[in-house]
């Protein structure tokens, strides 16, 4: 019976020793992360897109991107669904976006290990709202709410902005 209970203790103190160094390791990723969203210099590039009433689409390989540069974003989303205005002629049908960060706001979540970036944008001829999630492994999730079009959400990762 000793025997048993020495060995339960044992496995009870590596696994508490195991699971403070990945508590110190996830931290040390969410402080890195946070660092890259408050200073506004990052790029995100999309693996999935998740239309509103459509299922998973598989974005690797098709161009998308959100830039951010300091006070400015850049934004190109392939867009999967329904729009409920035209787009007008000449139009891509992606969701674009150029220009300054419009009511930006940045929530930070330590205790969910992310970090949760509000903005809106508008071009020509209609408004958008972005939500975007960041978690401390640098995954995202990106969530567009459009004056014209279904909603629809996005999968992707924080990746290596290009040289310029």
């Amino acid at each position: 019976m000793k025997r048993r209970f020495l060995l339960l203790f044992l496995a009870l103190i590596f696994v508490a020793c195991g699971s403070s160094n990945r508590t110190s390791e996830a931290s040390a990723e969410y402080r890195q992360m946070l660092e890259k969203v408050q200073n506004l210099d990052f790029k995100i590039e999309n693996d999935w897109a998740d239309p509103a009433k459509y299922s998973r689409v598989n974005l690797i390989g098709n161009p998308n991107h959100i830039t951010f540069e300091e006070d400015n974003v850049e934004v190109f989303l392939p867009f999967f669904g329904e729009r409920q205005f035209g787009g007008g002629y000449g139009s891509s049908g992606a969701i674009e976006y150029e220009g300054p960060l419009k009511d930006l706001e940045i929530e930070e979540k330590p205790g969910k290990n992310q970090v949760r970036i509000f903005f809106r944008g508008n071009n020509e001829s209609e408004n958008m709202d972005f939500r975007i999630i960041v978690f401390a492994n640098g995954n995202t999730n990106t969530s567009v709410t459009s004056s014209q079009r279904d909603q629809i959400s996005y999968d992707g990762q924080i990746v290596k902005k290009d040289p310029e």
